[in-house]
């Protein structure tokens, strides 16, 4: 009798493990992921075969595989289940990189829209079809009079009905830099975290429990007004109600992590934040608590002593380095349940 009670403890074990998906929702900022083609209507000059870069085929493909080469390694080599990406030029160079050999085998599809960048970089976003029924995608354009006359990057928003039947809103941004000064360029991104506030508050109204993912190199931290104030997004768990916005990144910021570094010092302009039902723990999508990540392995850093630890890049002013990014990625996990 007691071998009966045993097997089935251990079969309604297994079924339960089987019951839940573990997911890897990632953001990685791409560093200039051009291709080689001239578009007359872009600003890409500079990564042409006889531009200032001199980006040509070879290196173009160098570009794909290392990029490649690191998002195949997420999830012990399993992949991001959902990426968001920025600085991605067109739809045939995201095409191109999931298409690399190293991603083949996760079947991404891809969202993309063509926005109003000056430079002509946009926000991308891939997702992984075993897991999703149905996908739907819309653009929400930046009104440059807010940001200065300005045009900047469209907010990507992704909708997703996993195949439990439970949807997911994935708003991808990449805000306006902080190149005239960090103070000097606040107004901006102030401005563009209230219209990501908009978009999410639009999808409240439908409905109160959705669960919404907002992602991006935000070019501000975590205890900037425009992510704290503006957009609503809190450090503490325990804060994080109704249409409130937990950011998974705080105690990493908090702890001297980051995803950018500059003049040898750590930002976490990098962020993935969620929206309060991902903290319930009867949901059918779920936040794993302590999950949150900045993503570094050896292979993307730099290995020359003055410059140890710091992100490989592509580029470094005029040097070619042949390199990744000069951002890390963040990442979370997410429990869906069957």
């Amino acid at each position: 009798m007691k071998k009966i009670i045993i097997s089935v403890i251990f079969l309604l074990s297994i079924y339960h493990v089987n019951a839940q998906q573990k997911v890897c929702v990632a953001f990685y900022n791409q560093e200039n992921l051009f291709d080689t083609i001239d578009n007359p209507n872009k600003n890409d000059a500079e990564f042409l075969p006889n531009g200032k870069y001199k980006w040509n085929t070879e290196r173009y493909l160098t570009k794909l595989n290392q990029m490649a080469k690191v998002i195949a390694s997420f999830k012990n080599g399993e992949g991001a289940d959902f990426l968001g990406m920025c600085e991605v030029e067109s739809i045939e160079a995201l095409t191109d990189l999931t298409k690399n050999k190293q991603l083949q085998k996760m079947a991404y599809k891809t969202v993309f829209f063509e926005g109003e960048d000056e430079r002509g970089i946009d926000n991308a976003f891939i997702y992984k079809s075993n897991l999703v029924k149905e996908a739907k995608g819309y653009s929400v354009v930046i009104n440059s009079e807010g940001i200065g006359g300005d045009h900047t990057r469209n907010i990507l928003v992704a909708e997703i009905t996993l195949k439990n039947k439970e949807k997911l809103y994935f708003i991808v941004n990449h805000w306006p830099s902080r190149r005239e000064g960090e103070k000097e360029s606040e107004f901006k991104r102030i401005f563009v975290a209230g219209e990501v506030r908009k978009v999410c508050d639009e999808i409240y109204a439908k409905n109160a429990n959705a669960n919404i993912i907002v992602m991006g190199d935000l070019n501000d931290e975590p205890n900037n007004m425009s992510v704290t104030a503006t957009l609503g997004a809190s450090g503490a768990i325990s804060k994080t109600k109704n249409n409130m916005l937990y950011n998974t990144m705080k105690d990493l910021s908090l702890d001297g992590l980051g995803s950018h570094k500059f003049k040898n010092e750590w930002s976490m302009l990098d962020q993935i934040i969620i929206s309060a039902n991902l903290l319930n723990t009867k949901s059918k999508v779920k936040f794993i608590q302590g999950s949150a990540e900045v993503y570094k392995q050896n292979f993307m850093l730099e290995t020359d002593e003055k410059y140890k630890g710091n992100p490989l890049r592509t580029f470094v002013g005029n040097k070619y380095l042949g390199g990744f990014s000069d951002h890390l990625p963040v990442m979370i996990f997410l429990e869906i349940s069957k």
